[in-house]
């Protein structure tokens, strides 16, 4: 008797340990699909600024602003480069944006979802918002995607404050670098604000599809959610 009470016990651990490491069993079989597998996918990109903590902390002077090349740019309506904008209703990040932008502590600087076919080598992607100044936003640089175990996301952004025009900056600050041409058509050059600051923002992470992924900084911040279009097709269906 105490036997088969014994083996009972040892069935129900048994079986609640399977049913808790369901869903890992069940990521392991997604994360094994994403390897080496070049495909389609819906990406969603939010960028913002946060409000300085600590308006003494010095930043490093001594940064590197270049945009990669073979650089496309992320089409806001229609297709172009291989891209395919998804129209402002249909992104995903939506109300985190929405929140974002009703909040006293941050700036919304960037918002955009598209689809492409994310390769093995990088896809490097211009990326720009903010307010302008001298000719430049103050959000710029470029992200680069590429997918082989895991999807994975390199980020080159910088963020600049202008100081009002005729103020006095000591502080030497590297030039920005011009701006991608489709981008440098739409901006006013006849401002002179003086560069007040510039933070960059350069990691490199893995990913994982259909999970929101959060990049942080002191300054600013990205978030992004990559999702294979035929997962949203079949949610759909």
């Amino acid at each position: 008797m105490f036997s088969r009470l014994k083996n009972y016990k040892i069935f129900l651990i048994l079986l609640t340990t399977i049913f808790l490491n369901a869903p890992a069993f069940a990521q392991l079989e997604q994360e094994t699909k994403e390897q080496n597998h070049e495909r389609l996918y819906q990406v969603e990109l939010i960028v913002f600024g946060r409000s300085e903590s600590n308006p003494q902390e010095t930043w490093p002077a001594d940064i590197k602003l270049t945009y990669p090349e073979n650089i496309a740019l992320i089409p806001e309506s229609g297709s172009s480069d291989n891209l395919t904008s998804v129209p402002t209703n249909e992104r995903l990040l939506n109300a985190q944006a929405a929140t974002l932008a009703r909040s006293g502590s941050y700036t919304l600087l960037y918002h955009q979802a598209w689809r492409q076919i994310i390769y093995g080598s990088k896809t490097n992607l211009a990326i720009a918002g903010g307010k302008i100044f001298n000719g430049h936003h103050e959000l710029e640089g470029s992200i680069s995607l590429s997918v082989a175990q895991y999807l994975k996301i390199q980020t080159n952004l910088w963020l600049t404050k202008f100081a009002p025009v005729g103020d006095d900056v000591t502080e030497l600050w590297p030039e920005l670098p011009n701006l991608p041409s489709a981008f440098a058509n739409d901006v006013d050059k006849s401002q002179a604000n003086p560069i007040q600051r510039i933070v960059k923002l350069s990691q490199e992470r893995t990913m994982r599809s259909n999970e929101v992924h959060y990049i942080d900084h002191p300054l600013m911040g990205v978030i992004i959610k990559i999702i294979p279009v035929e997962t949203l097709t079949e949610k759909t269906n």
